[in-house]
């Protein structure tokens, strides 16, 4: 059950990380030449820290020994940035309704097969290596070493028009193997690909994405958007 739930909120937390206001990447320079993926890289999370939101529509693909029979998924995200603050919502609508919200202030996941909402403070996400990284509290090269291409992913090869960049931790312990991110010519993200120390990979294909389009007037989201009070009768869960 943790495992599952592990690989659920992965890519949510890897985009809503890199979508930080506080992120490294929004200012920082380079003191030297940097090797070609690591420029990608560095352009890609600049470009992300700037928006100030970002939503798309996302099929989700888990396999490995450990997580049973493959799993799929879809649904749409949501990013906002206000007062310093990433706010996020992950809808799932198929193949069962689950939510991952995130207010900034507290992290909810609700399951509706399982009648479940697992409720924890959002600062406990900076236990986990991946977030922590792309908020800037750890350092870049200190804990990764980015690649162009595959870091021995099977799908590693970049369709033509697109680049393809490998993170992997160089420190453990980790349950991130490795993440390989697809990105056209314009920053604009098509799949994620992340490979946790069991050789599960859990896979995002990315599609109608938007920028900046849920601030405009007409399009803000409700204030509660990013809340969420689940049926009555579910069971809650604190961590």
């Amino acid at each position: 059950m943790k495992m599952y739930m592990r690989l659920l909120t992965l890519p949510a937390l890897l985009l809503v990380s890199i979508m930080s206001p506080f992120s490294p990447y929004a200012t920082a320079g380079a003191a030297a030449a940097p090797s070609p993926p690591l420029e990608t890289a560095r352009h890609l999370a600049r470009h992300l820290s700037g928006l100030q939101s970002l939503s798309f529509s996302f099929n989700q693909r888990t396999s490995g020994q450990m997580s049973g029979r493959p799993r799929q998924a879809s649904g749409r995200a949501y990013f906002v940035k206000t007062e310093g603050e990433a706010k996020m919502r992950w809808n799932y609508h198929a193949p069962d309704t689950q939510v991952i919200i995130s207010d900034g202030t507290t992290l909810k996941m609700y399951f509706e097969n399982l009648n479940q909402m697992i409720i924890a403070p959002a600062e406990t996400l900076q236990q986990d290596v991946t977030y922590s990284f792309f908020t800037g509290t750890s350092s870049f090269e200190n804990d990764f070493a980015v690649f162009s291409g595959s870091a021995g992913n099977d799908e590693g090869s970049a369709p033509v028009g697109y680049e393809s960049i490998t993170l992997v931790p160089k420190k453990a312990p980790t349950q991130i193997k490795d993440i390989q991110i697809w990105v056209t010519d314009t920053l604009e993200i098509k799949r994620i690909e992340i490979r946790d120390t069991f050789d599960t990979v859990t896979l995002l294909t990315i599609s109608n994405m938007e920028e900046n389009s849920l601030l405009q007037d007409g399009e803000r989201p409700a204030p509660d958007f990013f809340n969420f009070t689940p049926p009555e009768g579910t069971e809650i869960i604190h961590q």
